[in-house]
């Protein structure tokens, strides 16, 4: 597996509609992708929010291209109110990794005020298009690869089987997690060649286990 790092610097993000954002927020980091919604054009992730002095979290339904769907849990650090929260993400860059299958952005990628770390994970190939896609948008200001990523950095699919991650995977891209849903556990389970209460059980343990890390991840 390998990992690259964009990095933009605040001042580059600060020339782009990310300003908007960043008016209001010091911090925004990614916790999770839970879907993308391809006939809306928007992303619903988790992220964990760090606002400016003075300002609420519904402030963020005022940036064009995110909304608040939910507040999972607020806290204080350092005298700034952090939020987690899952949100519709209709930005542009949302739409780069849409027809990449083998490269993804990972929890830990950041856009702040003084600057944005874009962290992307999966094969050299699907990391090289991703990485094309972000330098159309916006040259970065440095580019960092990493061969063989560590297994403990690995965090939403350690421990994980590979008959489970490719039930997922199957799942995902026939839009079994959609809404409406356009795939059925029996279609689904038809493609990769396995039963429908085999597929079940691989998603619900998938399930169990994202559910798992982020209760861990909130303290809960």
């Amino acid at each position: 597996m390998r990992e690259v790092r964009v990095r933009y610097s605040g001042a580059q993000l600060m020339r782009t509609d990310f300003k908007e954002l960043l008016d209001i927020c010091e911090r925004i980091t990614l916790m999770g992708t839970i879907w993308r919604d391809n006939e809306e054009g928007f992303l619903r992730q988790i992220f964990e929010i760090r606002m400016m002095e003075g300002q609420v979290i519904d402030s963020i339904n005022d940036v064009h291209f995110m909304q608040i769907e939910d507040v999972l849990s607020v806290r204080e650090e350092k005298g700034r109110v952090i939020h987690t929260a899952v949100v519709r993400n209709y930005h542009e860059l949302g739409l780069i990794g849409g027809v990449i299958e083998t490269a993804v952005v990972v929890p830990g990628s950041c856009i702040g005020r003084s600057e944005a770390v874009v962290i992307i994970r999966g094969s050299p190939e699907g990391c090289k298009q991703m990485v094309e896609g972000l330098r159309l948008w916006r040259e970065p200001n440095s580019i960092s690869v990493v061969d063989s990523t560590p297994e403990d950095m690995d965090y939403f699919t350690k421990d994980l089987t590979d008959a489970r991650i490719t039930a997922f995977a199957a799942a995902w891209k026939m839009g079994y997690y959609e809404n409406p849903r356009k795939s059925s556990p029996t279609e689904i389970a038809s493609s990769i060649g396995i039963s429908r209460v085999t597929l079940t059980g691989h998603l619900r343990s998938i399930e169990n286990h994202l559910a798992s890390l982020m209760a861990k991840r909130l303290n809960l």
